[in-house]
């Protein structure tokens, strides 16, 4: 794979692998930084990619990594995450439904967030996290009924 085709596979990609750190990590900095972190190391591992066609569940599944070893670093640390500016009161409900994406069970979050945020199936979140299938779609299920609960506990 050249440079240029490298550069346009990813920026294809960017908007999925925003919204996947954005729902793991919980702020736009470290999500910036995890992206940043991922494309370097698959452009490092770019020859250890057999088969091109299977390029963008390869970068997620890097991505996933990265999104990981930020988590560590900062369970480590034990930093309060940086905050974002406050909302306009128009974007609540997207923010509540943030919310409850955020306080779902990481393995959940992770799954939810690949498929309704970043529109990836079952088998390839199977294939990326290495999991079965139907351990994806119950991660799915469980994650979507848990924040439906806690949406309808906020309306009340």
């Amino acid at each position: 794979m050249t440079e240029a085709e490298f550069d346009r596979r990813v920026r294809g990609m960017e908007g999925r692998m925003y919204r996947t750190a954005r729902a793991m990590l919980k702020n736009d900095f470290d999500a910036a930084d995890a992206m940043q972190n991922a494309v370097f190391a698959a452009w490092r591992k770019l020859p250890a990619l057999r088969d091109e066609a299977l390029f963008e569940p390869w970068l997620m599944r890097i991505l996933v990594n990265a999104v990981r070893d930020i988590q560590r670093k900062q369970s480590r640390r034990k930093e309060e995450p940086l905050m974002d500016t406050q909302p306009a009161p128009e974007q609540q409900k997207d923010l509540d439904v943030q919310a409850a994406l955020e306080a779902l069970p990481e393995k959940q979050r992770l799954c939810v967030a690949l498929h309704h945020l970043s529109g990836w199936s079952v088998p390839e979140i199977a294939r990326m996290l290495t999991l079965p299938q139907t351990t994806v779609k119950g991660r799915i299920r469980e994650g979507l009924k848990k924040m439906k609960q806690m949406l309808k506990e906020e309306e009340q």
